[in-house]
């Protein structure tokens, strides 16, 4: 499942895609102003075989084993999600870290788990985004249940 019910077009489309034009302008990093960390990741097209390049919240990062958490908005109809699918290896950037890397799907339970921790970390950012998707919830038990339906991937450097 996704946070949105069908990806967006228009006006809309082009607002999701100004972190990507700010941050190829050179101006990445101004959306910890904003209690944000995003990571650009670029894979491989599955039909076109061309470089495509996607902006994706940073919901986590675990130091001690090197993972990031990242968002799938738009869940498994994402175009980059299905790209990875394809093509596993891709290229992602947090700040001035660039590497190459790999995703794997965290399951339900732990999904959920995720976002309530992101909650606990980032309250007032938490509840904005989930209302712009007409997401709202009372308590953890709801937002855990929100959180089990959507896509979270556990983002991990290639090794070399």
């Amino acid at each position: 499942m996704s946070a949105f019910g069908k990806p967006p077009s228009g006006l809309l489309k082009f607002f999701f895609k100004v972190p990507l034009y700010l941050h190829k302008m050179g101006l990445g990093g101004w959306e910890k102003l904003i209690g944000a960390e995003w990571m650009l990741i670029a894979t491989t097209g599955r039909k076109t075989g061309k470089r495509r390049e996607a902006m994706v919240d940073v919901m986590d990062y675990d130091k001690s084993t090197d993972t990031y958490y990242i968002e799938a908005a738009y869940g498994a109809r994402a175009d980059w999600y299905r790209n990875i699918q394809s093509h596993p290896v891709f290229e992602a950037q947090v700040g001035r870290r660039k590497f190459h890397a790999r995703a794997a799907p965290l399951s339900n339970a732990d999904t959920g788990e995720m976002l309530v921790q992101f909650f606990h970390r980032k309250p007032a950012y938490t509840r904005s985004v989930m209302a712009m998707v007409g997401m709202k919830f009372k308590d953890e038990d709801e937002l855990r249940a929100l959180g089990s339906n959507l896509t979270l991937l556990a983002v991990q450097p290639e090794k070399e």
